[in-house]
């Protein structure tokens, strides 16, 4: 029996007698001219995509590699890759349209400017081993902001390399994936505040509030408010404090669940990405109420659906409430947890995901709501005992969901 085979033609076209060859794979929705370059008496090929649809853009490219190329080749030898710098600033310049936000491109274009770059200069991209990233490794620990670097800081900076060796192999700047071992770090816990230190917290909020005065020209009775209802918001929702900062008020909507019962959701932008938040219960409409109220007090007019909700006076995105915060949790007496750790304003994400877990939420639910992962939820929440969750474990399928606790 004769097999049958799928033939295809590639769109292409060559140049430079044929040492410069761009082609387009077919059947790709939106395809790249990719090119194959070959230099007279020198052996091998080099395949990179132009990273360009424009026929012009992608010959130019071609023909700016080749003469690179030739000017760095010595007869009879094999065609070298090129240096870590050059490829870096390549990436510098097209990374941000592939990038899951702006942000994150400059968490990883900024952390490979200050640590790749140093170490890096000079290598050939394809020269970069395990071997050489463990060097690397050894070098960033005694050349960071503090004496030594911990073991998780610099474990995000190689998350940023490994973006870019990703990429670099993607657009055939390399033949291998480049591959490295992480250094094994000792997880530790996330700060966060327990049933009794919650409970006290709240309860110094109420008070703390109302001696803050009437809010008419005061600024003190403003950012108590402002910072009150921005605490107990995080508490019960569990956003970043980056996706508060840019939150606005058409990003804040009162909806309901499918059996009908009244729900907030937010949409927030964060370093995952887009994704909405379900609030923990109803009540946080109010703590968004009294902030709303609070503005258009102050601004004698409604608020628009673009203003920010977390804002100055004037109207500017609040870019931290951590001196406020840290201010605030040492006067209610719960800076410090059980184990003699400072709490953060970050320790309010982290109580959020320690009370979900308590009250038997899903992993895969609560790792959705978050914008993270089950692995990284069973990692750092490691702390929520078994009876914590005892409901969940217990759960039977004959088991109705509203039946009432014994006493």
């Amino acid at each position: 029996m004769r097999g049958s085979s799928k033939s295809f033609e590639l769109d292409q076209r060559s140049f430079r007698d044929g040492h410069v060859v761009l082609y387009k794979r077919p059947n790709l929705k939106n395809p790249k001219w990719q090119c194959r370059i070959s230099v007279p008496n020198a052996t091998g090929y080099v395949r990179r995509t132009t990273g360009f649809a424009d026929e012009f853009e992608a010959r130019r490219f071609a023909e700016e590699l080749y003469e690179d190329l030739r000017a760095q080749k010595h007869d009879g030898s094999a065609l070298q890759k090129p240096k870590f710098e050059k490829v870096f600033f390549q990436f510098k310049d097209r990374y941000q349209k592939e990038a899951v936000s702006p942000r994150r491109y400059h968490e990883i274009v900024d952390a490979i400017e200050r640590y790749g770059l140093p170490f890096f200069k000079g290598k050939t991209i394809d020269g970069i081993s395990n071997a050489v990233m463990q060097q690397f490794m050894n070098w960033r620990r005694s050349n960071g902001k503090r004496a030594v670097s911990s073991p998780a800081t610099i474990n995000k900076d190689l998350g940023s390399l490994k973006a870019f060796f990703k990429w670099t192999f993607r657009n055939g700047y390399v033949d291998r994936p480049i591959e490295f071992d992480k250094p094994r770090i000792k997880l530790n816990r996330r700060t966060h505040f327990d049933t009794s230190d919650w409970a006290k917290l709240t309860r110094f909020l109420r008070e703390w509030v109302k001696q803050g005065g009437t809010g008419r020209g005061g600024g003190k009775a403003r950012e108590r408010t402002l910072l009150t209802n921005y605490v107990l918001i995080l508490a019960n929702t569990g956003i970043r404090v980056g996706e508060a900062r840019t939150l606005r008020w058409r990003d804040v909507q009162n909806d309901k669940d499918r059996s009908g019962s009244p729900i907030v959701v937010l949409s927030v932008k964060g370093k995952t990405g887009e994704r909405e938040v379900i609030a923990r219960n109803f009540a946080v409409k109010d703590y968004f109420d009294r902030i709303r109220a609070m503005r258009e007090a102050e601004i004698h007019r409604q608020v628009h659906r673009d203003d920010f909700t977390f804002c100055s006076r004037e109207g500017k995105p609040i870019g931290s409430f951590k001196k406020g915060f840290q201010n605030l949790i040492s006067k209610a007496g719960v800076e410090f947890d059980s184990h003699g750790k400072r709490r953060t304003i970050y320790s309010l994400r982290h109580t959020y995901a320690t009370f979900r877990l308590r009250e038997g939420t899903h992993h895969f639910h609560l790792a959705q709501n978050m914008g993270t992962s089950v692995k990284m939820l069973e990692e750092y929440y490691g702390h929520v005992r078994s009876r914590d969750v005892a409901e969940e474990l217990t759960k039977t399928s004959g088991q109705r969901k509203n039946t009432p606790r014994k006493s």
